[in-house]
């Protein structure tokens, strides 16, 4: 029988096993940036074409002979590019979409209110139950294919490899980077001040991402779009304080980075729609 000193020391132990994300392991990698300029947003495009367009043949975004996947939604969206420092690649993106409702288009809906409004009838999660200068929509989450395993889906993320990240392991690194993206998000999302968060979503990355602490709430029917998938709903407040300690750390790194971002870019231009708040 195991002596209660023996016990304490192995529960300790266990307590220690996970210390956390190392954000230094991450930062000392990727940068985040806020696309602000012409150049950074086609990046953003051409990242979004080489994986929904030429990968996975989606039917989505304008017509155009360009390289580009991009749409009317995102004049109206926050973007954000992950870039990996050694090799300048764009590892990563997302944007936010906020339909401003203070111009002349804010009776603007949201993109998936668009293709998949009737799939929200009846729902305790719709978006006319919120103000509309409080919801948002993230959307267009990619991960470029040479940092993720070819049979894993655009976010990088499959089976349990949130769950199991290690920081200092870089065949998790694709995990990692789809993390990161989402964490981006909600940081992106506090610092626009719209708490109610919407977002299409497949059932088994629903499943990965409460894994990752970040708990939303299925807001419709599943749909064939792009795949089987359904509008979700999270409330940014509630899940950047019920984040869990292993991933806080690398959060709130994460959340400082692009509010400094934030606040530069709009101290040095007048950015359009007042779309960022002070933080």
């Amino acid at each position: 029988m195991e002596n209660p000193r023996t016990e304490t020391q192995n529960k300790n132990r266990e307590k220690t096993s996970h210390p956390g994300i190392d954000p230094d392991y991450f930062f000392d990698r990727f940068r985040l940036i806020i696309a602000h300029t012409p150049e950074e947003k086609q990046r953003a495009f051409s990242l979004r074409h080489a994986v929904f367009h030429e990968e996975l043949h989606y039917d989505i975004g304008d017509k155009t002979n360009k390289p580009l996947e991009k749409d009317s939604y995102d004049n109206d969206s926050i973007l954000c590019l992950l870039q990996h420092k050694s090799t300048g690649i764009d590892a990563g993106c997302l944007r936010v979409v906020i339909i401003d409702d203070k111009n002349e288009n804010s009776e603007k809906l949201l993109p998936f209110e668009e293709y998949c409004g009737n799939s929200l009838m009846g729902s305790g999660f719709h978006p006319d139950m919120f103000p509309k200068n409080t919801i948002c929509e993230v959307s267009r989450l990619a991960v470029h294919p040479s940092f993720r395993k070819r049979e894993k889906p655009p976010t990088g993320i499959k089976d349990e490899d949130i769950s199991k990240i290690d920081s200092v392991n870089e065949k998790q690194q694709p995990a990692l980077i789809g993390l990161c993206l989402f964490l981006a998000a909600t940081a992106i999302v506090g610092a626009s001040q719209r708490r109610h968060v919407f977002a299409m979503i497949e059932p088994k990355l629903n499943r990965l991402l409460k894994a990752s602490g970040l708990h939303f709430h299925k807001a419709g029917e599943t749909i064939d779009h792009c795949g089987l998938r359904a509008a979700h709903y999270i409330d940014q407040k509630k899940a950047e304080e019920n984040l869990p300690e292993k991933t806080n750390p690398l959060y709130q790194r994460i959340k400082k980075d692009l509010q400094q971002q934030i606040k530069k870019k709009r101290i040095n231009e007048r950015l359009p729609h007042d779309l960022y708040h002070e933080a």
